[in-house]
């Protein structure tokens, strides 16, 4: 797992120490003083980041995975996601996702938008990947992750942003995806 970024240049790290090692993510704490001589302790999570696809066809229609989420307790319709690799470039990481979980590659790839889901405790950029060009991989697709069970939909981006329960990275793509 990556360690934390570094420290910005104005502040001063005092103390890191790892508080846990997972799976998927790691947990710091770090103690650090700001410019203006405040004193910060905090613990967050460490991720490796992510890549998602808003992968639309001719129509206009977005390319979902409906799958259950174990942490929100729900089944959610989502883009095509994953967590890169070590090493692994965003864009890559995007082709391989949207492959391995929908059977689907396309020929055009643009980066569409980044962002940080929960900048309060994590440090995961989510790299969002406009698609197109969709065409289905013969023998491909769901060749899930041991514990994933996906089903493979289309839906207008105006009933994407309806969708309840919902997460940020399928909304900001569907609101991206409507404003273009």
């Amino acid at each position: 797992m990556p360690r934390p970024k570094p420290v910005h240049p104005d502040i001063a790290l005092r103390e890191e120490e790892q508080l846990f090692a997972g799976r998927f993510f790691d947990v710091y704490r770090q103690a650090a003083t700001l410019p203006s001589g405040l004193q910060q302790d905090w613990q967050f999570v460490t991720h490796p980041g992510a890549s998602a696809i808003a992968a639309l066809d001719d129509q206009g229609r977005m390319l979902m995975v409906r799958q259950y989420r174990l942490p929100v307790g729900d089944w959610l319709i989502e883009i095509p996601a994953g967590r890169l690799e070590v090493g692994e470039a965003p864009l890559l990481a995007a082709q391989r996702e949207l492959e391995e979980e929908t059977g689907y590659r396309a020929s055009s790839w643009e980066p569409f938008f980044e962002f940080v889901p929960a900048p309060g405790f994590c440090n995961e950029v989510v790299h969002v990947f406009l698609a197109q060009g969709l065409e289905v991989v013969p023998g491909g697709g769901l060749a899930c992750d041991e514990d994933e069970e996906l089903e493979v939909l289309w839906m207008p981006p105006e009933e994407v942003i309806d969708l309840s329960p919902a997460d940020s990275k399928t909304q900001l793509a569907a609101f991206r995806v409507l404003a273009r």
